[in-house]
């Protein structure tokens, strides 16, 4: 949305000053999770893994961000810093004490969920970074 201001400097000449720049579509977006909390039928190999070896799931994870495999080792409720940094990279619906909820009462299956929306991010971009 711009506005304009017409300059009355000389007779007949009309400037045209844009005084707003055009909002871009898309830009403040957001979307939902490509798919629910409780969706482990989706990916069962995943949900598996997680389950049986959580903290590697979440080691992999980070390294698919460029992170340090080590963070998730030596940060309490490690998931939920990749979840926010994930959420809010691409314009996902929520809140960080939401986040904290999700990973501390459904640990495995917010990580679960974590991997496939990365997985579904990748598959429509290319990659995870914007």
């Amino acid at each position: 949305m711009h506005s304009e201001f017409v300059s009355p400097s000389a007779p007949g000449l009309q400037m045209n000053v844009i005084v707003n720049q055009p909002e871009q579509l898309g830009r403040h977006c957001h979307r939902d999770w490509h798919d629910g909390l409780f969706s482990c039928g989706n990916d069962v190999k995943n949900c598996l893994l997680t389950a049986f070896c959580y903290q590697c799931m979440q080691c992999y994870m980070y390294g698919r961000y460029g992170e340090c495999c080590g963070t998730a080792a030596v940060i309490p409720m490690a998931g939920v810093v990749l979840s926010v940094k994930h959420r809010i990279r691409h314009r996902i619906h929520g809140s960080i004490i939401r986040d904290c909820c999700t990973f501390f009462f459904f640990p495995p299956c917010a990580l679960c969920r974590l991997y496939r929306d990365m997985e579904f991010v990748e598959s429509m971009n290319g990659t995870l970074d914007l």
